[in-house]
């Protein structure tokens, strides 16, 4: 018997979500969810905003750990009194832990004012996974019942989901962050801080306060590299890209600098020699797409998956090199090597580390 394909699921543009926030009619049943947990927090605080002046008891906000059904229903069942819409919002949904009976009790209600709810409700369910896990209660009464929270919202609700952005987005909105704080920041820093951090904005945007507040308290309107890198902790991985980058770009010196900072932080030899050899091995699908006639780092991204701003770097160190191929083979091979010695050898574990870069070093 042959499979049933799963449906794709159908979102909306957040673009529908400005367009009604501009014009005020902002009635229906809304579920936002998604990897950038930032932007539904966005859209939700905009939609409170809306009716700010307004009585509070026209506005509620539903944690998961302390959702209370009749409340709810109270909100949604009733007409609002000092604002044109009520606004009830339900924090990650996913996570309430229901009473016997009262998932279909709020499915039965939701589905019973679901044509009416739009003239004078805006009612928000945000997921951080929004996915079919849940099962409905069953029941036999009604057959409003037999669906799930999650399987009503796919019928009746407006879906938005917010994607983790691209390197170029998240470049422009760091830029954005820093103008709109009177602070310029350089387009080669704006990539420098995404390849020093999370590529999430909630992270991102902790790392921009502190660099903003900082240049402020000095009298400036630049964030320099030097700040970026005062502020901003590298993790090992991103240390790691920055000693292989300084090895195939022949800066020996700045190389063993970085395996300093390791030696200072006690970082295990053993996870430095990883994290170099992996990206060793990213050195191979970049040339390879390189030698096929692909020259744009986008591209090239989207068909290995390695960061945009690591692409463009590695490329411009591949370029270097008479035949990266032989020499990506070989420093693998020496990683190789290494890394028997690492676990079979008495020899103090950072001197192999040192021998591994000068041996690179004359390939």
């Amino acid at each position: 018997m042959a499979k049933t394909e799963k449906k794709e699921l159908e979102t909306l543009s957040p673009k529908i979500l400005d367009e009604k926030i501009k014009s005020g009619k902002i009635g229906g049943i809304y579920c936002l969810f998604g990897d950038e947990e930032y932007m539904v927090d966005y859209y939700i605080k905009r939609f409170l905003d809306v009716s700010k002046s307004d009585g509070e008891f026209d506005r509620a906000v539903f944690d998961a750990d302390s959702f209370d059904v009749n409340a709810f229903k109270d909100m949604i069942t009733s007409y609002p009194v000092l604002s044109e819409y009520k606004i009830a919002v339900v924090k990650n949904a996913g996570d309430i832990k229901f009473r016997s009976g009262e998932k279909d009790e709020l499915v039965g209600t939701l589905s019973d004012y679901a044509d009416g709810i739009k003239d004078y409700a805006c009612v928000i369910f945000k997921y951080k996974v929004f996915a079919e896990s849940e099962k409905p209660e069953k029941s036999e009464k009604t057959k409003r019942n037999s669906k799930s929270l999650v399987g009503f919202l796919k019928e009746n609700a407006e879906l938005f989901e917010f994607k983790e952005n691209s390197p170029a987005s998240m470049a422009k909105w760091i830029k954005k962050i820093c103008a709109s704080e009177n602070i310029e920041i350089l387009d080669d820093n704006a990539e420098y801080i995404l390849n020093r951090t999370e590529m999430k904005m909630y992270p991102l945007k902790n790392e921009l306060d502190k660099l903003i507040c900082l240049a402020k308290s000095e009298n400036r309107n630049l964030i320099s590299r030097e700040d970026i890198n005062n502020l901003i902790t590298k993790k090992i991985d991103i240390e790691a890209f920055e000693l292989t980058n300084a090895i195939l770009d022949k800066k020996y010196d700045k190389a063993f600098e970085s395996l300093e900072k390791f030696r200072y932080f006690k970082e295990e030899p053993v996870n430095i020699l990883a994290q170099l050899s992996r990206y060793f091995s990213d050195l191979m699908p970049v040339n390879i797409a390189m030698s096929s006639g692909i020259l744009d780092n986008i591209s090239i991204s989207k068909k290995t998956g390695i960061h945009e701003y690591k692409v463009k770097l590695t490329m411009q160190a591949l370029r270097k090199y008479k035949n990266p191929s032989e020499f990506i083979n070989k420093s693998l091979n020496l990683c190789r090597e290494c890394d028997v010695k690492l676990k079979s050898t008495q020899l103090p574990d950072y001197d192999l580390l040192e021998n591994l870069i000068f041996s690179i070093s004359q390939l």
